[in-house]
Parts: C-alpha cells; structure tokens; sequence
C-alpha cells in the first residue's frame, strides 16, 4: 500500500494522549490513527 503524507486539525490534548499512547504501544501515531480508519471504514461499509 502507498502511503501519503495526511493533514487535519486536532484537539491539542488529543494529539498529545495519542503521541503518548503511541510511545507506550512502541508504534507511531499514523499507524494507530490508520488502524482506526480502517475499522471505521470496515464497520460503515457492512452497515449498507
């Protein structure tokens, strides 16, 4: 899969939980962020 470089706008306490959290789960903050994409995504499709 390609990946591409994704801007968007957060609550800062957010970014700064999910920075963290990523260093506790020794991953980086796009891979968990993708993840839950991907399961949202998943999870919306099957409702159709």
């Amino acid at each position: 899969m390609t990946r591409k470089k994704f801007t968007t706008t957060l609550d800062e306490k957010v970014i700064k939980d999910i920075k963290i959290k990523a260093i506790q789960e020794n991953t980086d903050v796009s891979t968990i962020i993708e993840k839950l994409l991907i399961e949202y995504l998943n999870k919306n499709n099957s409702q159709k």
